[in-house]
């Protein structure tokens, strides 16, 4: 446990766990299906930051794919928030900041993170970006991550 979880509640290693053995597949397909080694895989089995940290948006998704289930679900969130399309997050953010250099500076150094692949909405941004930026984000623009992440997990990824 890692302190987030409630008494009795399991964390979202074991639950990454629980949900691929029910799904009947393997650490080593799952790893190379996400194009991980099998012992970036079995991290995200033993330790429940893992997901959050080292994996892309793009491959946490692909993760509840291949499991059958949603990214929220597999996170341990049983209410699913509404849902922010992330383009217009993308539109208020990059208005918010105009063409201030300093201001997106500023921003960059507030979230940890170049906002480049963000702001820009390449198609591949989610291959850039792990949930843990989701999280910085919703914290500086003051919206719920969950409801940022619905929207990128729900397909919403590219626009």
């Amino acid at each position: 446990m890692t302190g987030k979880e409630k008494p009795g509640e399991i964390g979202t290693a074991e639950r990454i766990q629980a949900v691929r053995l029910k799904a009947g597949r393997t650490e080593r397909e799952l790893a190379a299906e996400l194009g991980l080694t099998v012992q970036s895989y079995a991290d995200l089995e033993q330790h429940d930051e893992e997901i959050e940290s080292a994996v892309s948006i793009a491959q946490a998704v692909k993760l509840a794919k291949l499991l059958d289930t949603d990214l929220l679900t597999l996170l341990g969130e049983t209410e699913i928030p509404v849902r922010m399309p992330i383009a217009r997050v993308r539109a208020a953010l990059a208005a918010q900041l105009g063409n201030s250099t300093e201001r997106k500076e500023l921003m960059e150094d507030t979230l940890n993170w170049d906002l480049g692949p963000f702001l820009e909405g390449s198609k591949e941004w989610t291959s850039v970006y792990t949930i843990d930026f989701v999280r910085q984000l919703g914290i500086a623009i003051e919206v719920d991550w969950q409801v940022l992440l619905a929207g990128i997990a729900l397909g919403d990824s590219t626009s």
